[in-house]
């Protein structure tokens, strides 16, 4: 007994335990981390099984085996391809990739490709799928956690959305100012797609978030011209109208308050209808077509198109997110004066 009670006492001893638990803990460690690696590789297999196609490209997986760095080359041909509108074959090629390559870091940079030519195809759930499993392995992806917010709100899961912001807003380095106004964005489609709240509710809650995002206006008017017209008229800018021409352009003579359009300068667009005299507009395209309405017998209309004040793709429908770069904020309106044409005269056969 005095010497098992020697052997403890000796420093050695105590030396030898404590190597002990360090390496204990080090097997552990590795055992969990294996294990977490496994099972990442096996979600990762099961979702590209998920969505396996029939075939692969032969020539790729030919291409794998004798090329040294065959992945920069292929990932540039599918997004070339997804680039000239042929999704499919970039989703083939992404795949085939997913089924060739070990590499987790690799795969999550073509699931990440797959993801993007899954939107562009209108595969929005698949897309989601493929987003939220490189989450679950990389929580911190910011590229991914802005398109994902992207899908959300094309889903209209608008809180799934504002939650995926929110990991976004964690990080420092995105800019303050671009969270708030995607934030505000989002609050304001829950608010407009909310049924449980009767349109009172609505459009106090609308109106006191304009006054805490303005750059929100012409998304709120847009709203209010077709469920609160009184509202769309009291927040109608007296200045900087041109944005909302669009709005206006519809309007009848009956639906116009007169003690209000007075005040402003958006008027010259009923003017340029013939709604009200005028000598001149000083907007160009709006004195087009008052001079048509007043000298010529021929009728014109105003199309429009709207050009994204970020990467200046024009599009035929308005959108407050720019359906190319994905940059919020009012886009510019783009006014083409054209010839009404008697569509009576054409036959639908």
């Amino acid at each position: 007994m005095e010497d098992l009670t020697h052997i403890y006492r000796d420093p050695l001893f105590g030396v030898a335990v404590l190597v002990a638990v360090i390496a204990l803990i080090v097997l552990m460690d590795y055992y969990r981390n294996f294990s977490k690696r496994k099972k990442r590789e096996k979600s990762l297999n099961a979702l590209v099984k998920s969505y396996e196609h029939n075939g692969f490209f032969d020539g790729i997986a030919e291409f794998l085996k004798v090329s040294k760095d065959p992945i920069p080359t292929l990932l540039f041909l599918a997004k070339s391809y997804v680039l000239g509108g042929d999704n499919q074959q970039a989703i083939k090629i992404y795949l085939t990739l997913l089924k060739q390559i070990e590499d987790p870091i690799q795969r999550f940079e073509i699931l990440e490709g797959l993801g993007s030519a899954y939107i562009q195809s209108g595969f929005l759930q698949k897309a989601k799928e493929v987003f939220l499993e490189i989450l679950k392995n990389n929580p911190y992806h910011l590229g991914v956690l802005f398109r994902l917010v992207e899908l959300y709100e094309c889903l209209g899961e608008y809180q799934n959305a504002l939650d995926a912001l929110e990991c976004i807003e964690e990080n420092t380095e995105i800019q303050q100012e671009q969270i708030q106004l995607n934030a505000s964005y989002l609050q304001a489609k829950l608010i407009m797609e909310d049924h449980q709240k009767n349109q009172e509710q609505k459009n106090a809650e609308l109106i006191a978030l304009l006054k805490s995002q303005m750059r929100l206006r012409k998304l709120i008017l847009t709203y209010f011209k077709m469920y609160d017209l009184p509202s769309f008229w009291k927040l109608l800018p007296k200045n900087d109208w041109e944005d909302y021409i669009d709005l206006l352009w519809d309007f009848s003579l009956e639906q116009i308050p007169q003690n209000v359009i007075a005040q402003t300068g958006a008027i010259e667009v009923f003017q340029a209808k013939g709604y009200y005299p005028s000598k001149e507009c000083r907007h160009f395209a709006l004195e087009v077509m008052r001079l048509f309405y007043v000298y010529s017998q021929q009728k014109a209309s105003l199309g429009f198109s709207y050009q994204c004040r970020g990467c200046l793709g024009e599009f035929p429908f308005d959108s407050f997110r720019c359906p190319n770069c994905a940059e919020l904020g009012i886009m510019k309106v783009i006014l083409k004066p054209q010839k009404v044409r008697n569509e009576k005269n054409f036959s639908l056969l």
